[in-house]
């Protein structure tokens, strides 16, 4: 019994980081290159446009069409394998815990660009969310949405944003209008 339940855990615990890192390394590769032009279009010349100025708004913004579609191509085959390979209570834990970690990542990729998210009350997100604003500032860095690590593995990591804070404000504008700042 314990090493069924064992086994559950870490076949969700499994599927969560290699989600979470084929949703940086796709990101990488397709989400600021014109590889797959549907996905450039709608993260670079969509997201990454509508957030250009004000990367925090009142409500999201949405960019016309979701690039999600495009886990599938790597995210297909890996559920195909586990169900050829797994019993079927680690399969269904495994598609469970896959579908969990593309939604957490849609949800608090959301968070971090509303104004009034409640999740700012938390360390960890005001910390990922200054992570992921400056990859708006530099696309070429922290293309993680939740799991920085896979950033510094891959070395395209970058704790601060040169010359801004790093929720993305500028230094003046912290220096003269520190209200301001933190809603920007």
């Amino acid at each position: 019994m314990w090493a069924e339940f064992l086994g559950c855990g870490l076949t969700a615990l499994a599927t969560y980081y290699v989600t979470s890192f084929v949703q940086t390394v796709f990101h990488r590769i397709f989400g600021h290159t014109r590889r797959i032009n549907a996905v450039y279009d709608v993260h670079v010349a969509g997201h990454h446009a509508k957030y250009q100025t004000r990367l925090m708004t009142e409500q999201w913004i949405s960019s016309g069409g979701h690039v999600m579609w495009y886990y599938a191509l790597p995210l297909a085959p890996i559920l195909i394998v586990a169900f050829t390979l797994l019993p079927v209570a680690q399969f269904c834990i495994h598609f469970a815990a896959m579908a969990w970690t593309i939604w957490w990542h849609i949800y608090l990729h959301k968070q971090y660009h509303l104004r009034g998210s409640w999740f700012v009350r938390f360390a960890w997100f005001r910390r990922k969310r200054a992570l992921h604003f400056i990859h708006h500032r530099s696309e070429h860095k922290n293309f993680a949405i939740v799991e920085y690590a896979w950033d510094r593995l891959l070395g395209t990591y970058q704790s601060k944003a040169v010359g801004r804070r790093p929720d993305g404000a500028s230094r003046a504008c912290e220096k003269n209008h520190k209200t301001a700042c933190r809603e920007n």
